[in-house]
This record gives C-alpha cells, structure tokens and sequence, in this order.
C-alpha cells in the first residue's frame, strides 16, 4: 500500500512540475516573440532622441503633426507626411524649436513645435508616405531639368552664375528672373520657392536655387526676385543650404 501512495505522489508532483514549467516557458516566450517582431521597442531611447505614444496626429501641407506623450510630458513635432495613428509609438531626434508657430494650413497656432528631419513609427515601421508634388515635405533642392528657358535680367547673371561667383557674391544683393519650380508655404516662418531659368546642369546641382520670402508665389509663375545671397545657411532641423537667397522681395511677370 505505501508503495503505491508513493507512487501516486511522485505522479501527482511530476505533472505538476511540468505544468509548472510549461506555463513558466510559455509566459517567457511571449515578449521575446514581441521583441523579434519589433526590436526597436524594446532598444533604449538614444542620446537626444525623443520617443513616445501618440496623442493626436494630423496631416497638412505635405507634413504630419503629433501630439505625443513622453517621458518628459506633452509636445507637438512636425515632420514629413508619415502613416501614424493614435496609439503609435514613435521616435524622433530633437528638431528646431518654434514658438508660436501658425500654421496657416490647418489654420491653428502651437505654443511650442518642434520641426524634425523625420518622425520614425515603431509600431508599424516603414510607412513614410510620399509628399505632395508641388507643395513638398521639405525645402530641399530641386535637381531635376525642368522645361524652363528665362531671359535673363541682367546679361549674363543667371543662376549658374550665381552658384560660379557665390564666394564673391556672398552677403550682397543679388537680382535675378526665374520661374518657380517648387513653392513650400509658412516652413519655419519662411516661404520656401525654388527657381530655374535654364542655365546651369542638374548634375553639377547648379540649376536650381533656393529663395526664402514672406512674398507668395506659385509653381509656374515667373518672378523677378532681389535678396541677399547666404552661403552656408542652416536653420536646423536638418535644413541645411549651401547657397540661398535670403528674404527676397518678390515680383511676378
């Protein structure tokens, strides 16, 4: 009889045990399962690089907007148009800091916004969506030849002129009839307008060039503009231009 009480423990004990470590294994398994489908959740939030869970998020003007919760409370950030939904987890390093900032798009003023190269969705990864064509997600160069044949305003100052004399046209005025091939609105207080007059090689990155304004403008439109040539501008936040006119007066032909 105590052989098989004996027995019948040890059974008893033995199920347990495996019961015991099956749902111990099973338990362990499941956040290694959530990491291998989305390591990045789990790496630490690197040195000057903001992550967390979004609030609000909208789209405008070629960029999306969120409100996201952080570890150090609420903030706004802008950046290119990106598939992002309440609930996301998302990261992005630490932009240029604007106050007050009135987007004209959506027709509302932030406290505080922040302008990043890029908002980085680490729920769904890999859902950056393309910009509008003419209004853009950024006022980067236009390097594509476009069908553009301007006279000039001056014999011989055109744009490819400009980029060949910046050293010694730098910090002057400079004057110059282009057409507009890209116009980005209201980015980091500035008017954003790229022009081509037909001079210059898209290869060499001297065909296009960049304009900020508080004037409107249009894609197509052709304008006489005046501005002050910078050399090594960068507003931050990833926008960087090695030759631009800056503030330029603006008028349309």
């Amino acid at each position: 009889m105590k052989s098989i009480i004996s027995t019948a423990a040890v059974a008893v004990l033995t199920a347990g045990l495996l019961l015991t470590l099956t749902g111990c294994t099973k338990s362990g398994q499941e956040p290694i399962a959530e990491i291998d489908e989305n390591p990045a959740l789990a790496a630490p939030v690197p040195a000057g690089v903001v992550r967390g869970t979004v609030l609000e998020t909208m789209n405008s003007g070629g960029y999306s907007y969120v409100s996201v919760e952080t570890s150090e409370g609420q903030l706004w950030a802008a950046g290119p148009q990106t598939s992002i939904k309440v609930g996301d987890v998302v990261e992005f390093s630490q932009g240029m800091q604007m106050n007050q900032f009135e987007s004209k798009t959506l027709s509302r003023t932030f406290d505080v916004l922040y302008f990043v190269n890029s908002i980085r969705n680490l729920t769904t990864p890999n859902q950056t969506m393309p910009a509008p064509a003419q209004t853009g997600s950024s006022p980067s160069a236009v390097n594509d030849v476009m069908d553009v044949n301007v006279a000039e305003l001056e014999a011989g100052q055109n744009i490819a002129w400009v980029y060949a004399n910046s050293d010694s046209l730098a910090n002057q005025s400079v004057s110059l009839r282009g057409k507009v091939v890209k116009y980005n609105s209201n980015i980091l207080g500035w008017n954003f307008i790229h022009i081509q007059d037909g001079s210059g090689d898209a290869a060499e990155g001297n065909n296009d060039l960049t304009v900020t304004s508080k004037a409107t403008t249009q894609v197509g439109e052709t304008v006489v503009l005046t501005g002050a040539l910078i050399l090594d501008k960068d507003f931050g936040a990833g926008y960087r231009f090695p030759i631009l006119v800056e503030d330029a007066k603006i008028a349309a032909e």
